[in-house]
Order: C-alpha cells, then sequence, then structure tokens
C-alpha cells in the first residue's frame, strides 16, 4: 500500500514537471477536450490528427455513497479514494503522447452473492457467500498512446493499456480475487484531403483469479454458492473448502474509422468488432464451462462552430451477444504403475451448448453547445439520452431476464468570473419493462437476489447532480498551473420508496 501511494505521489509530480509557459485553465482544456474526437475511439495514430495542445490535469478525489437503491451483489455503501493523473504532450519533433495513470481504492457494505469483479451481465459461473459482508477494492490502471506526425499520407501509433488489482471480502468466508488485465492496440491513419481513414486492431487478455477462501472461525458452518445462470445455484455446506477459481479471456477486434474535417467541422465515424473466449478453471483445471462474446459497435462523433458556438452532435450503438456453453465433468485417477504417481484430471461427459445467454442492446445520444471565446470554454448546455436493453435467458430449463430503460437528461453549466464554475445534470429514468420469469422462484438465490432486484430494475427515478469548483492560478519555479478544489454531489430518487446520493470533493491542478 505505501509503494502505492508512493507511486501515486511520484507520478503526480512527474507529470507536474511537464507544465508549460501558458497558464492551462478548466476553460481551454474543456475547449480541448471537446475538439479531440480521435481519442474517444481505439485508434491512437489518430492522436496528432487532433488537436496538439500540451495539457495535463491531476486530482485526488474523495466520495461517499449510500442509499437502498442498489442491487444486491453491489452492495448499498461506498467509501472511494481516487487518484487521477493525465497528460497530453508533443515528444521530441515526431511523436505526440497521451498517458493516464489511475488509482482506485475503497470500501463497500452490505455486498452479498459475489466474490467476482463481473457480477452483472456477464460470465454466469460466479460464486459467493449468502452472508451480507465488507469488501475491499484496489485497482490501478495505466495507459499510454503514441502516435507520429504524418508522415506523408499515414500515421502511424500504439495504444497499452494495463490494469491490476483485487477485491477482497473482509468477513467469513473471506475471499480475494486479483486481476490483471492488458490491451496492446496497433492502428494507423491515411489521410487524402480533409478525409482520413483508420484502422486499429487490439488484443485483450483479461484474467481474474480467486486462489482460495479462507475463515477465522475455527468451525464456521457456512454455506458457499456456486452459480450457473439465473436462479441456478447450488450452495453447500464448507464448499468454501479447497474451492478456486480462475477465468482468463482472450480477445480480439478491430475498428474502422473515417473522419472529415473542414473549417467548420469535423465528423469521425467509426465502425469495431471484438470477439472474446474465457476459459474457467478450477482445483486441476476442472471447467464448468466456457463463454463466448461478440460485440458489435457503432459510433458517430460530430462537431460543429457556428460563431463563437461549439455544437457538438454524438451518436453511439453497440450491441452484445453471450453465451456459455455447460460442461458435466467426473474425476478420472491414473496411477503410474512403475513410480506409483497418483494424477487427475476432469473429463468432459455432456456439454449444454449455450445454455446461458445475453444479449445488451446499448444506444446513446449526446447534444451540447459550448459558448467559446478564445479557444475557452465559457459556459455550456447539452442534452443526452440512453437506452439499455438486456436480457439474460437460461435454457433446459427456461428462465429469462429482461428489463428496457430509457435515460433522458439535461446538462449545463457556466462560469463565474474567472475562478468560479457551475455544472449541474438532471436525469430522468423511465423503467419501460422489467420481466422475470424463473422456472423454480423458491431457490435461495432467486429469493435472495433476482427478485429483490426487481425494485431496482423496474424502477424509475430522478436525479439531480451539482457541482461547483474553484481555481487558483500558481506558479512554481516558472511553471505556470490552475489548481482547483471541487465538491459535487448527487441525489436520486425512484417511484419505488428507494433513494440514494453521493457526496465527495476533489482537488488537483490543471497545467
Amino acid at each position: 500500500m505505501k509503494r502505492i501511494y508512493l507511486f501515486s505521489i511520484v507520478s503526480m509530480l512527474t507529470l507536474c514537471t511537464w507544465a508549460q509557459d501558458e497558464l492551462m485553465t478548466k476553460e481551454k482544456y474543456q475547449f480541448a477536450e471537446e475538439t479531440q474526437l480521435w481519442r474517444l475511439t481505439l485508434n491512437a495514430a489518430g492522436l496528432s490528427l487532433d488537436s496538439s495542445m500540451n495539457r495535463g490535469i491531476t486530482q485526488f478525489d474523495a466520495s461517499h455513497r449510500e442509499g437502498d437503491y442498489s442491487l444486491v451483489q453491489d452492495g448499498d455503501m461506498n467509501n472511494q479514494l481516487k487518484f487521477i493523473a493525465e497528460r497530453y504532450q508533443k515528444v521530441g519533433k515526431y511523436l505526440y503522447g497521451y498517458g493516464s495513470f489511475n488509482f482506485d481504492m475503497g470500501r463497500t457494505k452490505n455486498r452479498a452473492w459475489s466474490d467476482v469483479i463481473r457480477s452483472h451481465n456477464s460470465n454466469p459461473f460466479i460464486s459467493g457467500s449468502s452472508v451480507p459482508g465488507k469488501y475491499d477494492h484496489q485497482f490501478i490502471n495505466l495507459e499510454a498512446a503514441l502516435a507520429t506526425v504524418p508522415l506523408g499520407a499515414f500515421t502511424y501509433g500504439m495504444g497499452i493499456n494495463y490494469q491490476v488489482g483485487d477485491l477482497s471480502r473482509l468477513r467469513d468466508p473471506r475471499s480475494r480475487i486479483n486481476l490483471a488485465d492488458y490491451r496492446i492496440t496497433p492502428a494507423l491513419t491515411y489521410s487524402i484531403g480533409n478525409s482520413s481513414i483508420g484502422l486499429a486492431l487490439h488484443y485483450d487478455r483479461h484474467k481474474e483469479k480467486l486462489p482460495n477462501l479462507t475463515t477465522v472461525q475455527t468451525d464456521p458452518s457456512l454455506k458457499y454458492y456456486t452459480m450457473t445462470g439465473m436462479e441456478s445455484a447450488s450452495g453447500i455446506i464448507g464448499g468454501y473448502n479447497g474451492y478456486e477459481r480462475e477465468y482468463v479471456n482472450h480477445e480480439l477486434g478491430g475498428e474502422l474509422s473515417l473522419a472529415v474535417k473542414g473549417e467548420t467541422f469535423h465528423s469521425l465515424n467509426s465502425i469495431s468488432f471484438d470477439k472474446g473466449t474465457e476459459y474457467m478453471y478450477g482445483d486441476t483445471k476442472y471447467e464448468p464451462g466456457r463463454y463466448f462474446t461478440y460485440h458489435y459497435k457503432a459510433a458517430s462523433r460530430n462537431r460543429f462552430n457556428v460563431g463563437n458556438t461549439l455544437m457538438r452532435a454524438d451518436i453511439a450503438a453497440s450491441y452484445e451477444q453471450g453465451y456459455a456453453d455447460e460442461y458435466r465433468q467426473e474425476l478420472t485417477r491414473t496411477k503410474d504403475p512403475q513410480t506409483g504417481i497418483e494424477s487427475k484430471a476432469w473429463n468432459t461427459t455432456m456439454t449444454y451448448k449455450k445454455r446461458f445467454q445475453l444479449k445488451i442492446f446499448d444506444l446513446d445520444f449526446h447534444y451540447r453547445a459550448s459558448f467559446t471565446e478564445n479557444n475557452e470554454v465559457n459556459a455550456y448546455v447539452g442534452m443526452l439520452y440512453n437506452m439499455n436493453h438486456v436480457r439474460n435467458k437460461r435454457i433446459l430449463n427456461t428462465s429469462t431476464l429482461k428489463y428496457i430503460d430509457n435515460k433522458f437528461a439535461l446538462e449545463g453549466g457556466f462560469r463565474i468570473g474567472r475562478s468560479l464554475w457551475v455544472e449541474a445534470q438532471a436525469d430522468y429514468k423511465i423503467s419501460s419493462e422489467a420481466e422475470l420469469n424463473l422456472h423454480d422462484n423458491s431457490t435461495e438465490y432467486a429469493q435472495a437476489v433476482l427478485i429483490p432486484d426487481m425494485e431496482y430494475y423496474g424502477a424509475n427515478y430522478w436525479r439531480t447532480h451539482l457541482q461547483v469548483e474553484y481555481q487558483i492560478p500558481v506558479s512554481i519555479k516558472g511553471y505556470k498551473g490552475n489548481w482547483f478544489a471541487r465538491v459535487y454531489g448527487d441525489y436520486l430518487k425512484t417511484n419505488k420508496h428507494t433513494d440514494a446520493s453521493v457526496v465527495g470533493c476533489s482537488v488537483g491542478i490543471y497545467y
């Protein structure tokens, strides 16, 4: 832990030494963020086709969330501390780079039925205890992207993402699942006149490992549950003894982009496809099943300049299809007659093809008008829309969970004087469908998780967000930066007599 804090501080100081002579403010930073489109894609080579303004931000953020509008497997209270640093920087004469470091730690209370990081709409072969407990999490995410300046008609780039962390349960049975994830994304662009075509390919390896479970009690009579989708869950007293699980997902994908840029507009359109295969292993390479995903995405991001108004119109759609094959396996033992050494192996005797199926469709729209002057954003107003359609299904016997949400939002922000920013957002979510059909609604998992969660999925809500930020210019040995202090809060109220609230504060610097 001390090493992580030290690394955070060193990263912040290192990034701050890159500060430029011109004072970086929130207004300039926000203008650059609004006009930079290639960073919203996987294509690192497009960095040098966007704004080349050197800029960075570093901040510490602390927040507290509580309320009964939550899912059983997520917990109802969370305390979180984050350190975030990112920087866009011209590197020498031929390169332009981006780097970010994100450290996230916190504690969640009253979480149950899930000892894994991905509890929902993912791999169904998870595990957990029915007894609510506290969970600590700690994640580190590193991202880097490097692009060449245009070399003739081409630019070349490489993106790297690396994430490590763990999620630990602090109550018997005690679990600790470790995460290691990395992604490598080579990319290039080719430009003709005002148009550019980009291609990015990526390989992603995601690994979660639960090596064992422990207890403090000398003779605990606790059940431990393994799930295989929907209400299907098996609980065994002492089932945590000798339990281990490893998830390894390999994903390959690509993205094709087309950009057109004129004097008053910039449009970037992209399509992508990812295919993943996730292997699961227990003791002696036991395999409960295998999980497969297909992910399709399309996005159009557009910017228009009309006088001193910069308009943003973005639309994105994604469709994910996942399914899990379930295996029935038997343990075989063989003994070497010469050495007497016994070996064990699991053999698959039956495969249930596509026994668990998942479909997710997301649609997002974002319009914003930013009022600018001298490449600074002084105020903005906007509107957002999101549609989320999710369907979980398990066959033989058949059970389904389906829900459709539509969320509408209005946003706005403005500067007061040279130092103060006030920003707000109001959301309204309509649950147009929330339906649960179980083959057996009497199971412990159905009664404790799936049925209570329907109050969450079926709720309509109002949410308000308010944020106030104050900037303080500083100069240290010729380096100029803009320190800021930010406070924010959310309140959410549903028609199901549940609510949730968030309060937080941040301290950081634009440079």
